[in-house]
């Protein structure tokens, strides 16, 4: 603005020194003079104005800017708070599930060889077992024939006709058997008579009739039944080792009968007996596993408790 009035300044004195300047040009560059100062005055005014507008929406904007940051601090808070609480039980659960993991390694393994060892220790048992039964079904040796006395002092001719008695006496013998084989019961008769006898516990009977029907019919309708009514009846003459055997061999023949669960009982059964709880004790784990939903699973289970 000081640049502007010096121009004035020297155009007025110009003009007074040259003389060229009329009255009225002087009038005009006056009036002109004023208006500049004028709008300059409130050029000035208004610049003030809009510092102070300026200033006062400055504040303004601060005070806002300052509460939404206290409002936005006062509702993160919680959430860090939150999220620290929410890192530090996660690392804990991450620590603890490292725990875990190691512990159930350790407990696999062991297991692992627990399980190893078991099965080693049960498969020799069950190799000992079998080896007992295989030596249990090899018939005795027959005994030796008695010696037939001999009478030296005795005559030929009395000796001819003491045989010619006897070959008499066989004959005659010989005439009622044949009668009575005519008469003589068919297998299914004597099962049901060896069946029978066993359900009224006559055992000694019993076991007689199933040897007899099991000789005369070794392929009958009623094998398997008679099989295990002579294991039974075995079994309840207290014949321990040939129950094994007469169970055992039911158990070859039919391996998938319904009478092995009751047949492997009764094996461990008679194994305490034996006082031999190893064998039993096998015998009673294997009714277990193979057949667990059979009511023999069940006593197995009470009879291992009390072994």
């Amino acid at each position: 603005m000081k640049i502007v009035y010096r121009l004035m300044w020297i155009g007025l004195l110009s003009l007074v020194l040259t003389g060229c300047a009329a009255r009225d040009d002087i009038i005009i560059l006056a009036n002109r003079t004023s208006t500049l100062e004028r709008n300059l005055f409130q050029l000035r005014d208004s610049n003030e104005e809009t510092k102070t507008a300026f200033q006062e929406t400055k504040s303004a904007l601060s005070r806002r800017l300052e509460q939404s940051e206290k409002k936005i601090d006062s509702q993160l808070q919680p959430v860090l708070q939150n999220q620290a609480n929410s890192t530090i039980q996660f690392e804990s659960l991450k620590a603890e599930i490292q725990i875990l993991q190691g512990r159930i390694e350790v407990l696999e393994h062991s297991q692992k060889k627990e399980r190893a060892q078991l099965t080693e220790s049960l498969s020799k048992d069950l190799k000992d077992l079998q080896a007992r039964l295989q030596l249990l079904e090899k018939p005795p040796p027959p005994p030796p024939p008695p010696p037939t006395p001999i009478d030296s002092g005795a005559k030929p001719e009395k000796a001819k006709e003491i045989t010619r008695e006897a070959k008499e006496d066989q004959k005659g013998v010989k005439e009622p058997v044949k009668e009575k084989e005519k008469t003589k019961a068919t297998p299914e008769e004597i099962y049901e008579d060896a069946d029978a006898l066993l359900k009224k516990q006559a055992y000694e009977g019993a076991k007689k009739k199933f040897e007899d029907y099991l000789k005369k019919a070794p392929k009958g309708n009623n094998v398997e039944e008679a099989r295990f009514g002579l294991a039974e009846s075995l079994y309840g003459v207290k014949e321990y080792e040939e129950a094994i055997l007469a169970y055992q061999k039911l158990i070859k023949s039919y391996p998938k009968s319904k009478l092995i669960p009751e047949a492997l009982y009764k094996q461990a059964l008679s194994f305490i007996n034996l006082k031999d709880t190893g064998s039993a004790r096998l015998l009673l784990e294997k009714i277990i596993k193979e057949f667990p939903k059979s009511s023999r699973a069940k006593l197995a289970h009470k009879k291992l408790k009390a072994l």
